[in-house]
């Protein structure tokens, strides 16, 4: 574990979105936007963006983890709105061929009963089914190589996203060469953060999954995964910004070594 990523790093980064100034009520406004973002698509989402962009600006800053007031929303919703295009671009490739592929598979199977309507001999039985199979397998191998990119562009997404923060310019997170440089003197930091978020994440799954086979979780499992999603994005915007100011340390260490 690195230097700065200690035990009781960990603890306090874990603690902190229900400490501070009137934490109860920033972290329920949070939860409700999230919750708001299940109705209305992508403009509460943007405001959390925006909100867990800060928290990541914090840890980068070194600047003591709270919550902060939702009092900028002007502010809040353009960097969020700078960081969902930032993260569309990287994960972009990926949407394509995964939707391509599905795409390709469910008008096959829309097209082969109308092929059968207009002609209904061997020939053109043959010709449909063969068409259905290519496209599965096409979607198969689409949400294969999809995973792929959507792994490449995921991996390195938290860094290019710290490098906007740091510099709060969209361009920033596409100068490949100076966040790869980030990357690559701390891998080690980055590789704990994605698994302690990874773990969260699959711990969320594993409730929300055995909630779904009850009759009375079933339906709360939906409310109470809101704020717990909400709590998972703090901590991995702290986790993630604190491992970017340590491969800052650490590269510019290197440099003076060298």
């Amino acid at each position: 574990m690195s230097e700065e990523m200690t035990t009781s790093s960990l603890k306090a980064v874990f603690r902190f979105p229900f400490q501070g100034p009137d934490w109860q009520t920033r972290f329920l406004i949070g939860a409700a936007l999230n919750l708001a973002g299940l109705i209305i698509p992508i403009v509460p989402g943007l405001f959390v963006y925006g909100y867990v962009l800060q928290i990541m600006r914090r840890a980068i800053e070194g600047q003591e983890l709270t919550l902060p007031a939702w009092n900028d929303w002007g502010k809040l919703g353009m960097d969020g709105l700078r960081g969902w295009l930032v993260s569309m671009i990287y994960l972009l490739p990926a949407l394509i061929v995964l939707i391509g592929g599905m795409a390709l598979y469910f008008a096959s199977s829309f097209a082969f009963p109308l092929m059968m309507s207009v002609d209904d001999s061997g020939q053109a039985a043959a010709g449909a089914m063969l068409m259905v199979f290519v496209s599965m397998g096409i979607m198969f191998l689409s949400i294969v190589v999809g995973w792929v990119l959507l792994l490449l562009g995921a991996i390195p997404l938290p860094v290019a996203i710290g490098h906007l923060v740091r510099h709060d310019k969209v361009a920033a997170a596409f100068r490949v060469r100076e966040w790869w440089a980030l990357l690559r003197r701390n891998k080690l930091g980055y590789f704990i953060v994605w698994v302690i978020v990874a773990g969260l994440f699959a711990m969320i799954y594993l409730f929300f999954m055995l909630a779904y086979y009850t009759v009375i979780l079933c339906v709360v499992g939906y409310f109470l995964m809101v704020p717990l999603m909400f709590y998972i994005m703090l901590v991995g915007a702290a986790l993630f910004g604190q491992a970017y100011r340590e491969s800052v340390t650490m590269l510019a260490a290197g440099d003076q070594e060298a």
